[in-house]
């Protein structure tokens, strides 16, 4: 069976790209042409390469998505890819072959062709052994890409992966494609080229990101904006207080006091969106202590989801048993849920088995407001239950973290249409994302059962079976699933709620 954009489902696409011409063409008459925007983002970015730069997190997405394009466009509303860089698709009888035909002249920013040699040189690097790259493994399942002709790429897969349009249209680290030259080159991570709407003019680390706005862009009648700014402002109030008084348009943030704050003011506007994900803490079952599975489910019990959500977030996030998102319900999918009394006696036990009078783990933190936070109320978790931490600060945990310089550390499962690939990586022994330890032949053979699953309906029921598995384990502690916040000033159009936390900026305008 091939699988093609044809016939009825072409005419209602058309219809659709119909009516919105027509809204969009009566809308063009009140949009403004021109300006700067100025984002307020919460830390700097690693770098734009697909391999060095490693993983992108939130701001970083907002700031690549600007400037390179993955092959599809993934709409959440109603879960299906769309059209991009990539103009239609189709599969072989078997699905192991996956045909994308390409947009005709499209350029890069440096004013080369884009063609089906830069999407097979982004993809192959990837799945490269050798290349380490931390997105190889949510991308696995691919066994290469081909460019058969300029505008023709071949995807062949090892295997049956509902997964793949998903991840093709992700606009993390492995979905964007970069100019082939320009990786060759060693430029991308600080010099990225890509063929989205803004081209990069400057970056002076900890301060600001700059694009502009790219003239050659093949849908260049859609862009507005001149310029965006991303100002790197790592206090929240300071970016708060910035937004208030205008010397910024926008800002993204995870901070409760600011999130319940903001929606009181008046002329800010709210963007808010429920999703997959979760924010995390992680717990190293690589090394001891944490290797015996009593301490990490006497830490799992110690664990307050409700009450660190409360005290830290101020109620914005939801408290979650998994983190698949709303939209699937996996129930209590073998939550540990607060038990400081189960705790202690986990903990006792371990000491009188090991004939130890204390436990001492470390834990990593940001070296931030929020980290710091974050910290301080772990160590106190733990020390109900009868565990010494320790609390090392660090720039950025994820260096020590890919590492395994830790014990304990907070984390984030990503936003996605698809989380398979996700918790295929965290807990499939051979991955490179197994960061926490996990190695279970069973869980094995259930997240490769995942993986081939033909139906959505059948790969979403075995994800809550994997969710169960790591929620026993202990490993992976929830402190609040995917809700995300985006506040701008009211002069700020044509901003959509931010999909998986990543704000789209591509398409906005300013009122004068």
């Amino acid at each position: 069976m091939r699988r093609t954009m044809t016939g009825s489902a072409r005419f209602a696409a058309l219809m659709l790209g119909a009516a919105v011409l027509a809204t969009s063409t009566a809308f063009a008459n009140e949009m403004h042409k021109g300006g700067t925007l100025t984002f307020a983002i919460s830390n700097d970015i690693r770098g734009f390469d697909s391999v060095k730069g490693g993983v992108l997190g939130q701001a970083g997405e907002t700031v690549m998505r600007t400037m390179q394009e993955p092959l599809l466009n993934w709409n959440p509303e109603t879960g299906q890819a769309e059209p991009l860089l990539a103009t239609e698709w189709s599969a072989s009888d078997d699905q192991l072959v996956w045909t994308f035909k390409l947009r005709e002249g499209v350029k890069f920013h440096d004013g080369s062709d884009f063609d089906a040699g830069d999407v097979a040189a982004h993809y192959n690097r990837i799945l490269d052994p050798e290349m380490k790259s931390r997105s190889r493994a949510f991308i696995e399942p691919v066994e290469k890409v081909v460019a058969v002709d300029p505008l023709t790429v071949e995807f062949h897969l090892k295997h049956v992966w509902q997964g793949l349009l998903p991840m093709i249209a992700t606009t993390s680290m492995s979905g964007p494609i970069p100019a082939k030259e320009n990786v060759e080159a060693d430029a991308q991570q600080r010099h990225p080229v890509g063929t989205g709407p803004f081209r990069f003019v400057d970056w002076m680390s900890g301060d600001r990101i700059v694009v502009e706005r790219n003239p050659d862009y093949w849908a260049a009648d859609e862009i507005n904006l001149d310029t965006i700014v991303f100002r790197v402002l790592p206090d929240n109030q300071t970016r708060f207080a910035s937004l208030k008084s205008g010397e910024v348009d926008m800002l993204w943030t995870d901070r409760g006091n600011t999130i319940n704050e903001a929606k009181k003011v008046p002329g800010i506007v709210t963007l808010v969106t429920d999703g997959a994900g979760a924010a995390t803490v992680m717990l190293n079952a690589k090394r001891e202590p944490l290797s015996d599975p009593r301490l990490r489910a006497a830490l799992a019990h110690a664990w307050n989801q409700e009450a660190v959500n409360k005290i830290s977030w101020q109620n914005t996030r939801p408290n979650v048993t998994h983190p698949l998102g709303p939209d699937y319900d996996c129930g209590d999918a073998g939550y540990r849920h607060f038990d400081l009394k189960e705790a202690k006696r986990l903990v006792d036990e371990y000491k009188a088995d090991k004939g130890v009078d204390t436990v001492k783990v470390v834990m990593v933190n940001t070296a931030t407001p929020r980290g710091r936070e974050l910290g301080e109320i772990y160590q106190q978790t733990a020390a109900a239950a009868g565990i010494e931490m320790e609390l090392v600060p660090y720039d950025s945990v994820v260096k020590p973290v890919f590492a395994g310089d830790w014990d304990v550390s907070g984390w984030r499962i990503a936003d996605g249409p698809d989380m398979g690939p996700q918790l295929y990586g965290y807990v499939h022994t051979g991955s490179s994302y197994n960061l926490t330890g996990f190695n279970d032949p069973a869980l094995d053979a259930l997240s490769e059962k995942m993986r081939v699953a033909p139906t959505r309906e059948e790969r979403l029921k075995l994800q809550c079976d994997i969710v169960e598995a790591m929620n026993r384990d202990g490993s992976i502690l929830y402190r609040g699933g995917g809700r995300y916040h985006v506040f701008t000033r009211d002069s700020v159009k044509n901003v959509p709620p931010p999909y998986k936390g990543v704000a789209d900026v591509t398409r906005a305008w300013l009122e004068d």
